[in-house]
């Protein structure tokens, strides 16, 4: 496991989150960085192993995020990404989980959703876990100053 402060981690997060981010058009609702608890290689949980997670809403102006995510789909494929979940569902929706084999993060793409469902974005991204040096992580939204 890798140490670094939440800070550290979030940091060095953010802009692959945003080189993902900036293959989509979409106008941003709300964005949220938080430092949330994870297991560690045994299953325990203490206060020092935390993960970045990062969250998103928003809508495509254009009416077509599911065409974007079947695009990113086709280009993280590309990549030799691993793609964990991608399904069409009935409301037009697609969800998407692929994780990036160099850096172990995560990333979820979902549409589908009411009221907007062919506009609407609710995307994840995470970390791997990592150990804070410092000890105790204080858990919760991170202020990242860029971001």
């Amino acid at each position: 496991m890798q140490t670094r402060t939440p800070h550290q981690a979030a940091t060095e997060f953010l802009p692959q989150v945003e080189d993902v981010l900036a293959g989509l058009s979409v106008e941003r609702e709300s964005f949220e960085v938080r430092a949330n608890r994870c297991e560690g290689a045994q299953g325990e949980t203490r206060d020092d192993l935390f993960y970045i997670w990062v969250g998103l809403r928003g809508l495509a102006p254009g009416n077509d995020i599911a065409a974007q995510i079947e695009a990113t789909h086709a280009r993280w494929q590309a990549q030799g990404w691993e793609m964990t979940r991608f399904r069409k569902l009935d409301s037009g929706g697609v969800n998407l989980t692929a994780t990036d084999p160099a850096s172990g993060n995560t990333y979820t793409l979902d549409s589908g959703f009411k009221p907007a469902p062919e506009a609407y974005l609710a995307a994840f991204f995470n970390t791997p876990c990592f150990q804070s040096p410092e000890g105790q992580v204080a858990f919760g939204p991170l202020q990242v100053p860029g971001f």
